[in-house]
């Protein structure tokens, strides 16, 4: 699973700009701060604004009509929200929300296209961002398809300890987010009761134990295993 950082990784698009570039980016919007459950952007919204996350966690989501939700990213400090709009001017193809509190840096679409004909390198960065953002979208989808609920639940797991966790002195790996069982379960298309059952059967193998509500890695390697890796 290779190491665990303290917070989850940066952005493609803000770890390879220079500090000046990053710097001239944030100085164009303006500081804000959304509240836990707050929706940042609305699905087929006419808002093109971008979000440059700072501190906390957002969640982007679908909801079908028949009024079943799918969580498809987790963004975290450094990442960016509502790009696409900022960049087509097309509505929101997704809703996102707050996990809790959230600040960052607003920038309107003007903004964003201004920095970007001022900055080539950065364009081609966005893009290369984009295209990260659809392969793990097309992962998960292929994931939901061809594997069974244990794996693509092991899997996301995965994904969250790497992204979310934090390493002890004893090497064990404790998420540093909330992620409820509701949670997790739309995350992989998995009811509550199922994502519960299937934790317990870990917990029971020594591979994962929970810490006040919270999910501590035991055994990566079986976790691994559990995921088809």
């Amino acid at each position: 699973m290779g190491g665990f950082s303290n917070y989850r990784q940066s952005s493609i698009l803000f770890e390879a700009l220079s500090a000046q570039d990053a710097a001239v980016l944030r100085a164009m919007g303006r500081q804000v701060h959304y509240h836990v459950q707050a929706l940042i952007c609305e699905e087929g919204s006419d808002d093109q604004s971008m979000l440059l996350i700072e501190t906390g966690r957002v969640e982007i989501s679908l909801t079908s009509a028949q009024g079943r939700r799918s969580i498809l990213a987790q963004l975290g400090p450094g990442d960016v929200v509502g790009e696409m709009a900022a960049l087509d001017g097309k509505p929101r193809s997704a809703d996102a929300t707050a996990a809790g509190d959230v600040t960052g840096i607003l920038l309107s679409r003007a903004q964003v296209q201004s920095f970007l004909r001022d900055h080539p390198k950065a364009a081609l960065l966005v893009i290369q961002t984009l295209c990260e953002r659809l392969r793990k979208t097309n992962t998960r989808l292929a994931t939901q398809v061809l594997k069974d609920g244990p794996t693509r639940l092991a899997g996301l797991l995965q994904e969250l300890f790497f992204d979310w966790g934090r390493q002890d002195s004893t090497g064990q790996v404790h998420l540093t987010e909330g992620f409820s069982q509701s949670d997790l379960g739309d995350m992989t298309g998995l009811t509550r009761e199922t994502v519960n059952r299937h934790i317990r059967a870990w917990e029971g193998k020594g591979i994962l134990r929970r810490d006040n509500g919270a999910l501590v890695l035991l055994k990566p390697e079986k976790l691994a295993e559990a995921a088809g890796h």
